[in-house]
């Protein structure tokens, strides 16, 4: 209790203001600007796997580089000089001679170089999209990463030569591994005739990225559902609370021949994601080391969970702005207390909209409900009906997790004297499985807008973020 009482003091002193409500300019997010695309393709393979994509992103009126790394493609350096810097020179050296950021997509392993290049050059990184790519966390290699792994086609035919410089996977398992979903006749024509050896060296580096650089650039990951090389289950297990978004793909390993069309569609949908990101964060430009941590959006409403810095201290923002109608947006501020009561820090947990969810609506009007009766009409012993079995994934830093660690706070506020009193409900969001509410109320006798984001599953609360600030 004491640990409860000094945290939960140091958090009432942390809170700061900034403005709640502001007016904005019309700006619609049909009207998108053209990008950069640099597409990197997948190890044995080369630039020429885009010849289906790089017409259909032209004819949009971006402009598109897709470069042969070294070893690769029709690049005829021989693989024993070869390692992972000059696969990341290559790609450094176009970003340095683009006059703007870029949309990086790297496919299969060169998902890790991607990395690293962001790692190096996060200024000239519009964001990443990892295409059944490895999304790795520091320190790790992609052969590391594949010990282990069954189910892997490409894994469990993967050879090195007898020189020790390169790496193949078994001619007669290639098809069946990279892109088992297209005719013999098209394999044998436009992509077994192209498949090179894979240098050794670059598939052993250890990615070195920090969450400074690397961490802070928008990132969306393509899944392809039907690989055989790099099986769903490690690619969910790769992207989950590491990116903005997943787009689905019912492919093989290499939708660029299987499925050209709707991968382009993503990839431009990516730009449509991204100038979503860019408006509402065009509110936040003083900001220091923004990170983005979710983005929602449905028709007339974008949200945004951030962290920023100010003074070398860390800062926790949600913000919803409207893009139809009044043009508003709301917003509130918090600093991340160094410490905090659960172990569910104020950023983590689930980052995702759920696609299978149908329960919009529903799900809205379950919490305006929870809102508005225990904490607008204090009907405290109805919360249990709110949640699943008691249970609550908690990231307020001064709550612990399920109903109980809600029971603790209104003890130890009314212990205190101190009243928390929500007033009415400003405004809401939602899609899918995620609702926000934005509620003016009272926190120990000052003016404070809440703001409160809520995941569900089966219609009841399962996991909690706010940042409240004192208005």
């Amino acid at each position: 209790m004491i640990k409860f009482k000094l945290l939960f003091l140091s958090l009432l002193l942390a809170l700061v203001g900034c403005k709640g409500e502001t007016n904005i300019n019309d700006n619609s997010i049909d009207n998108l600007p053209k990008e950069t695309y640099v597409l990197v393709h997948s190890a044995w393979l080369g630039k020429w796997q885009w010849e289906n994509i790089v017409p259909i992103l032209t004819n949009k009126g971006h402009k598109v580089i897709a470069p042969d790394l070294p070893g690769d493609g029709s690049d005829g350096t021989p693989a024993s000089d070869i390692t992972m810097d000059d696969y990341v020179n290559t790609l450094v050296s176009i970003l340095d001679e683009q006059d703007k950021p870029v949309i990086l997509v790297g496919h299969s392993f060169n998902g890790i170089t991607i990395s690293r290049v962001a790692e190096l050059r996060p200024n000239k990184v519009k964001s990443l999209v990892y295409m059944a790519a490895f999304l790795l966390p520091n320190e790790s290699s992609f052969l590391g990463a594949v010990q282990g792994v069954s189910g892997s086609n490409a894994v469990d035919n993967f050879k090195v030569s007898d020189d020790g410089y390169s790496a193949y996977i078994n001619e007669n398992q290639q098809k069946n591994a990279l892109v088992h979903d297209v005719s013999q006749e098209f394999y044998d024509v436009n992509i077994k005739p192209y498949i090179v050896s894979e240098p050794l060296s670059p598939l052993k580096y250890k990615l070195q990225i920090t969450d400074k650089n690397f961490g802070r650039i928008p990132k969306y990951y393509i899944e392809t559902t039907e690989d055989k090389a790099i099986p769903i289950e490690i690619q969910k297990r790769m992207y989950n609370g590491n990116v903005l978004k997943v787009y689905t793909l019912n492919s093989s390993h290499c939708p660029n021949f299987s499925q050209p069309k709707k991968l382009a569609e993503v990839l431009l949908d990516v730009v449509n994601e991204q100038e979503k990101k860019d408006l509402i964060m065009s509110h936040f430009e003083k900001e220091e080391e923004v990170k983005v941590h979710r983005l929602f959006s449905n028709e007339n409403q974008i949200f945004a969970h951030f962290e920023s810095k100010r003074g070398g201290e860390k800062y926790a923002h949600m913000a919803l702005l409207e893009i139809t109608g009044d043009k508003k947006i709301y917003t509130t501020i918090q600093k991340v207390p160094e410490n905090q009561i659960s172990e569910n820090r104020m950023f983590e947990g689930v980052r995702l909209v759920s696609t299978n969810s149908n329960h919009t609506v529903s799900n809205l009007t379950h919490i305006n409900n929870f809102i508005k009766n225990v904490w607008i009409d204090g009907k405290y012993e109805t919360l249990p009906d709110f949640f699943n079995n008691g249970k609550l994934m908690q990231h307020n830093p001064s709550v612990q997790d399920d109903v109980q660690g809600l029971y603790d706070l209104l003890d130890y506020l009314n212990s205190q004297g101190i009243t928390l009193k929500y007033e009415e409900i400003v405004t809401s969001f939602a899609k899918g499985n995620m609702v926000l509410v934005y509620s003016k109320g009272t926190f120990g006798g000052d003016n404070y807008l809440f703001a409160d984001l809520f995941r569900l599953e089966n219609q009841k609360i399962v996991e909690h973020w706010d940042v409240i600030e004192q208005k």
